[in-house]
């Protein structure tokens, strides 16, 4: 508020002084004006009236009356030349005894115009006022000319009086001014520096509700709107409030009702996976002691077929047990010493497909720099390999199916890389967010053309994050896809040798 009171004092004197400034400056250039006038005017009536003076002496030529005429003009105050000529503008006297330029020519500009013109001529010049004008005997015959000149030394030393004494009263009022602005600047600005910081009190957290008195003028509609609006805030805050309450109220009913449901949808699958698979390995069990006894060919085919089915079938189930472990949170990794590159080149033979029947070629890069003795789960770890490799291999019709192992070790951890890549049928760009969704495959004709139920990359993914990894990948349709493990592992020789 201090920045306001300021402006207007500031706005106020600078007016002032402006107005004072430019009356005074009218003031005394009129004044000054005046005064050359009247003291032109008085120079030119006496110099009229010595002409008139020396009208008789200039006939008879006596120069010693003309010389008393033009000694008391003189003497006169500011008088600096008093001057009668003849007719040819030669000097008959200057008023002094010595008269030292008698019968010299006197020639000046106002003199020219005076003999030109056949009349008076009264000018400023150099703070010198010239007269000058003829003597006429007769409207016909002229005999002589009167030249004055008289300093404005008298009236400059006025006018620089005048200047002071107009500058010291406006002085004088300005000061007065100033001081009239300051009070009233204060007497403005006082209710609004009280809105001001009853604003800020509220702006720091204040409930005083409560607006100052600011008077009926504009600053007191002003407060009367203040106090309109925070009235209106209050009450919004209040429902705002409310209405979040409520909002979270349900919220939190509805999550937990989401969280219980998802809870029994856990358990229930975890149950009857458990039901389904004790029956299912009974079911497996016969099927291999029916095949080693004496069978036709008809009949061991429909035990083989019986045994397939039923590893599928198992290979299912344990994939939903895992699964609703995995979302209940249950699902527990085990860290112990392992050698990677031997238990991805067990994951490559096992998955290797037959050369006879398959035109796909599955082999293991394993980088000389990167480590292979971790510690890790290597059960979890051969799942998620083996959930890759066999994606790349059911979906890679020809070409080959490459795993890539790269890394370093640094801080007594190995940063790891397992990439595997397909030369198959590759992934819609569109497809690529959804493909590690439960039950979720890249398109509706995968499931029936290549069978499966997409629960093999969302269980791998998620076995990844448990580790603190990840899962990324790259496709492209026609050209193959590129899906990388990245995981942290401590080095298994840390835990031996500690």
């Amino acid at each position: 508020m201090a920045g306001l009171t300021t402006k207007l004092v500031v706005y106020t004197v600078l007016i002032v002084f402006a107005v004072a400034g430019a009356v005074s400056a009218i003031s005394i250039t009129l004044a000054h004006q005046a005064s050359v006038a009247a003291y032109e005017r008085h120079a030119n009536v006496l110099a009229k009236t010595l002409g008139e003076a020396v009208l008789e002496p200039l006939y008879e030529l006596n120069v010693k009356q003309m010389r008393q005429q033009v000694s008391s003009v003189h003497a006169g105050e500011g008088a600096l030349r008093v001057m009668i000529l003849d007719a040819g503008t030669r000097v008959l006297t200057d008023g002094t005894d010595d008269n030292p330029l008698r019968g010299r020519q006197f020639s000046a500009p106002f003199l020219r115009q005076a003999r030109e013109n056949a009349e008076w001529v009264t000018r400023l010049e150099d703070g010198v006022i010239q007269v000058a004008g003829p003597v006429q005997a007769t409207a016909d015959r002229r005999l002589g000319y009167v030249v004055l000149e008289f300093s404005t030394a008298r009236l400059d030393a006025e006018w620089m009086q005048h200047v002071r004494l107009t500058l010291l009263l406006a002085g004088v009022c300005a000061g007065l001014a100033s001081v009239a602005a300051v009070i009233m600047a204060n007497w403005i600005t006082r209710p609004i520096k009280r809105l001001t910081d009853f604003a800020t009190s509220i702006r720091l957290g204040s409930t005083k509700r409560s607006v100052p008195e600011c008077g009926q003028d504009e600053v007191g509609r002003l407060a009367d709107a203040f106090t309109d609006v925070l009235n209106h805030l209050d009450r919004s805050n209040a429902e705002l409030k409310a209405l979040a309450n409520s909002l979270e109220h349900k919220v939190k009913e509805r999550t937990q009702a989401a969280e219980a449901g998802n809870k029994a949808k856990s358990e229930f699958l975890a149950t009857m996976s458990h039901e389904i698979r004790t029956p299912m390995n009974a079911v497996l069990g016969m099927a291999s002691l029916l095949e080693e006894t004496s069978l036709d060919e008809e009949q061991a085919l429909y035990a083989r077929t019986i045994s397939e089915s039923g590893e599928a079938l198992l290979a299912v189930i344990n994939g939903i047990l895992d699964f609703s472990k995995i979302e209940a949170g249950k699902l527990e990794l085990r860290t112990a010493p392992l050698d990677l590159e031997e238990l991805l080149s067990g994951v490559v033979r096992m998955l290797a497909p037959n050369p006879a029947e398959n035109q796909v070629a599955l082999r293991l890069e394993y980088d000389a720099g990167a480590p292979k003795g971790i510690l890790g789960d290597e059960g979890r770890i051969r799942q998620i390999i083996v959930n890759l490799v066999g994606n790349a291999l059911k979906f890679t019709e020809a070409g080959s199916v490459t795993v890539r192992v790269t890394g370093r070790v640094a801080d007594r951890r190995a940063g790891l890389r397992i990439a595997v890549t397909d030369t198959g049928v590759g992934i819609p760009e569109d497809s690529l967010e959804k493909i590690f969704t439960a039950f979720s495959q890249a398109n509706s004709t995968a499931s029936r053309d290549f069978g499966g139920t997409g629960l093999g990359l969302a269980i791998a993914s998620r076995l990844a994050h448990l580790m603190g990894g990840g899962i990324e990948v790259q496709s492209m349709p026609g050209k193959g896809s590129t899906f990388t493990f990245t995981c942290d592992f401590a080095t298994a020789d840390d835990l031996v040798t500690g």
